[in-house]
């Protein structure tokens, strides 16, 4: 896997605010909602550590595609760090799923409701949905923007091992696993709070909640 970190930037790096948006946009409205690429690192965790099943069925090219998309996420992160959180008492459907999501959750009137909850976040606690810039300052505490993508890239390759990385390590794993589902749903949440300033192409360089 590549590892470059000067040239996965040139390709994935997004210099401001903005180019981030952009780059979320193109994540998880072209490519796949939050539960698509939830399931994608779930595929890649799984591989690591040895459970083969579904990921074996797979064709390589496009986990691997997938895998590199990501970095996309991770790099786009380090510019959301500082976004104002949602008051408790004022948090609606909007700050929880994008429109074009919600149209889809809406489409069956009868279970409109369950599949709009199909969309919202499963990993991140209340207080981080609120406040989804917090989580992310604390995944960049953990490990810097360069560790986070060897990190990422270390795991997609131990992903096509034929054994197991499992080495009475398992706590570091679930722990890195788990704060990558998190950022995938830090990230949405930011993106959805903005999405149609962005359809307008009106996101400023340093956005202000709109409430």
């Amino acid at each position: 896997m590549e590892n470059t970190f000067n040239a996965l930037y040139k390709e994935y790096g997004c210099k401001n605010q903005y180019q981030s948006y952009l780059a979320l946009e193109y994540i998880f409205n072209d490519v796949g909602d939050t539960n698509s690429w939830i399931r994608k690192i779930k595929l890649i965790q799984e591989g690591v550590f040895g459970i083969k099943g579904e990921f074996s069925t797979l064709p390589p090219d496009g986990l691997i595609y997938s895998g590199q998309l990501f970095l996309k996420v991770i790099y786009a992160a380090v510019h959301l760090q500082e976004i104002p959180p949602v008051p408790k008492s004022e948090l609606q459907w909007t700050h929880l799923i994008c429109p074009w999501n919600e149209r889809i959750a809406k489409r069956n009137q009868h279970e409109g409701l369950i599949q709009m909850l199909e969309y919202c976040p499963k990993h991140l606690s209340f207080s981080e949905i609120l406040d989804p810039s917090a989580f992310i300052r604390d995944f960049f505490s953990v490990g810097t923007l360069r560790e986070w993508v060897f990190r990422w890239n270390q795991l997609r390759e131990y992903a096509f091992y034929q054994f197991s990385m499992m080495d009475g390590d398992e706590g570091a794993y679930l722990f890195d696993f788990d704060y990558l589902f998190k950022l995938t749903e830090a990230t949405y949440l930011i993106y959805t709070r903005h999405a149609q300033a962005l359809a307008k192409n009106s996101v400023p360089k340093n956005p202000i909640f709109q409430r």
